[in-house]
């Protein structure tokens, strides 16, 4: 049987989890080996739960970086585009929130 030992169980940001508040996009690549896709899903589970406006999008054929051209592009329209729903224009001051 597989155990968690101290080290991670002290950095798993899940048992910080009651404390999260912040609307968060998540991305992983199916071949990232330093955040595996279960760690993430178990992240966008909790936050679904906790009904904390949330959004999942997986990259099948990427790793820790999404590096191939169309992937790239995705990645980056969605990432300006959560930053400018929950952030809006910093330098007019106002926030896009839906």
């Amino acid at each position: 049987m597989w155990e968690q030992g101290p080290v991670w169980r002290q950095q798993n940001p899940i048992r910080l989890a009651a404390k999260f508040k912040t609307p968060m996009l998540l991305t992983v690549g199916e071949n990232d080996f330093r955040v595996p896709l279960n760690q993430t899903l178990e992240n966008w589970s909790v936050l679904q739960r906790l009904r904390i406006p949330s959004k999942l999008i997986v990259f099948p054929e990427e790793n820790h970086w999404i590096l191939k051209g169309e992937d790239n592009r995705f990645f980056y329209q969605e990432w300006h585009g959560w930053l400018a729903r929950w952030l809006g224009n910093l330098e007019s001051g106002t926030s896009a929130r839906r």
